[in-house]
């Protein structure tokens, strides 16, 4: 049986891992951590032939955590492009319309990816914790590959997981509650240990 060694600092997604993920895996065991000295514990000497890291996580380096109030977010978003900014002078526009009418739609997803960045920092949760594993992974287990499975990354942490040298990139399924976030985990189970299996085989 391969080892596969899941390393989350929420008891949520462990509880996923546990019930909804594990049972779907067949030939994958998994060991559980909330931190990489606590992994190297629970392995016991034993070497993994793959980690499964979470991402994002609490940075100790904050040491007054803030969450901004509704009318700070409030008085921020509304500072953000309009949509109709997307569709002003576009019937006219001469040039490559499509591509246009793309950038104008990005710039407004970008408002709320830099707000979104600036409130996790605010409030400490940042990448750190996962590069960090990913650090001692490969000091501690060098060959052992090692792949991210996140929620919450957006483009600039893919690209920070991918230049720190991680093998592959996994999104968590997201639901509208935590019931359906259980199911969509759940049904994404056996597609997730088939490419966690193929990195393994790579």
């Amino acid at each position: 049986m391969s080892v596969v060694c899941f390393i989350d600092d929420s008891p949520f997604e462990h509880d996923l891992v546990a019930h909804e993920i594990a049972p779907a895996c067949g030939d994958l065991g998994f060991v559980q951590a909330y931190t990489f000295e606590e992994a190297k514990e629970v392995l016991d000497g034993r070497v993994p032939d793959l980690f499964l890291l979470d991402l994002w996580g609490k940075d100790e380096e904050v040491r007054e955590p803030y969450r901004f109030g509704k009318e700070e977010l409030e008085a921020k978003i509304a500072r953000f492009p309009a949509l109709d900014r997307a569709y002003e002078g576009l019937e006219t526009f001469e040039g490559d319309v499509i591509n246009e009418y793309l950038k104008r739609l990005f710039s407004i997803v970008d408002s709320w990816r830099s707000l979104f960045e600036e409130v996790c920092a605010r409030v400490g949760q940042n990448r750190k914790y996962g590069l960090s594993n990913l650090a001692q992974a490969r000091r501690h287990y060098p060959g052992v590959p090692a792949v991210f499975y996140t929620r919450k990354s957006l483009i600039s942490d893919a690209v920070a997981l991918f230049k720190a040298g991680a093998e592959g990139l996994f999104i968590k399924p997201t639901g509208a509650d935590d019931q359906e976030t259980r199911r969509l985990t759940r049904e994404y189970a056996p597609q997730l240990a088939r490419e966690l299996r193929e990195i393994m085989k790579a």
